[in-house]
């Protein structure tokens, strides 16, 4: 749990004319998407930031960006690097663990900063809290969402601003009524037009009640890398915000992965339970999940809510871990800043 005291720490805010680092710890995607990441970066810039491309972020090593040295390396840098305000994943991916093992905590805590992205970077964002009790963003990465055409979803960016720029509680999670889930980005590149959207399904109660707590934000499989490990999270007082994977990831195996998080007693003492709204599932798929994850969670008498704006969905709410929140029906609300 962050600090001796309970108390999380908090990164300086990102203010216009900070420069951001974008890093690589796992996927080598950058490599490939290089339209997404120009329009990342150009969005960054547009946005008053100044931004650094750190040095391995654009490799490719079979299925990582490059060795565990190597990427290590850029993270270790990023953080060194006075000049540097703030840490952006380019995308997820499924090895941030292989960095666990080297990763200078001393110097995280040492220079805290902004670490922001989401799915694999759950492992990354997790362990760095645990253990040194900075505040780290589950939140959007360069590639899917600022580089997004023509431009990043508003809604997207607004929550980012207030959640990582502002020395104040954000408030209100805002509720986002549509969604992205055309995942054909072949044809968005080739076509050059933005990405079909349609309406949201609504934030579901699927317990009545109200709890405060922590925030920890996580991605299900990747959570699942951190049991049993020294990195694993203290769940316990938090608010748990869960979201499932990108297709091919079904909701049978989201109850597995639920499922084994209970087993391991990670779900045993939380304060409240918030699931991520799904990425193209159809409605039979949602309310699947619905059911099974009541079936897990009912034993533990706390509130439960579906479907909030996070994690692989879009546009995407910012969630700081280790911040307090509420839990209420269907709105979720940041009780304290995330930013010095």
């Amino acid at each position: 749990m962050p600090g001796a005291a309970g108390t999380p720490v908090l990164p300086p805010a990102l203010r216009p004319g900070d420069t951001i680092a974008v890093v690589s710890p796992a996927c080598p995607a950058a490599a490939s998407l290089t339209a997404e990441v120009e329009r990342g970066l150009a969005a960054l810039r547009g946005l008053g930031f100044r931004v650094t491309t750190m040095p391995h972020a654009l490799g490719r090593r079979r299925w990582t960006s490059g060795t565990i040295e190597q990427r290590l390396h850029d993270l270790h840098a990023a953080f060194a690097d006075p000049a540097v305000h703030g840490v952006l994943y380019t995308i997820g991916g499924d090895h941030s663990a292989q960095l666990l093992p080297g990763l200078d905590l001393d110097l995280v805590a040492a220079n805290p900063k902004v670490l922001c992205g989401y799915s694999d970077a759950t492992v990354l964002l997790s362990a760095v809290h645990a253990r040194t009790g900075l505040v780290t963003f589950y939140g959007p990465a360069l590639i899917p969402q600022f580089g997004e055409l023509p431009a990043p979803y508003p809604e997207t960016v607004r929550h980012f601003l207030r959640v990582t720029g502002t020395p104040a509680p954000a408030g209100p999670c805002p509720v986002i009524p549509y969604q992205v889930v055309d995942l054909d980005f072949a044809r968005r590149e080739r076509e050059q037009r933005p990405r079909d959207r349609s309406a949201a399904p609504p934030r579901t109660v699927l317990v009545p009640g109200t709890a405060e707590g922590p925030v920890l934000a996580a991605c299900l499989p990747s959570l699942r890398h951190l049991t049993g490990t020294p990195w694993q999270p203290d769940t316990r007082g938090r608010l748990l915000f869960l979201e499932p994977s990108e297709p091919p990831y079904s909701p049978a195996t989201a109850d597995a992965d639920l499922w084994h998080l209970s087993n391991a007693g990670l779900l045993d003492e939380v304060a409240g339970v918030v699931f991520g709204r799904p990425l193209g599932w159809s409605e039979d798929d949602r309310q699947a999940f619905h059911e099974a994850a009541l079936d897990c969670l009912a034993r533990l008498g706390v509130p439960v809510l579906a479907d909030l704006e996070f994690g692989h969905t879009n546009p995407i709410l910012t969630l700081p871990n280790g911040v307090a929140a509420r839990l209420s029906g269907t709105e979720v609300t940041l009780l304290g800043p995330a930013v010095a």
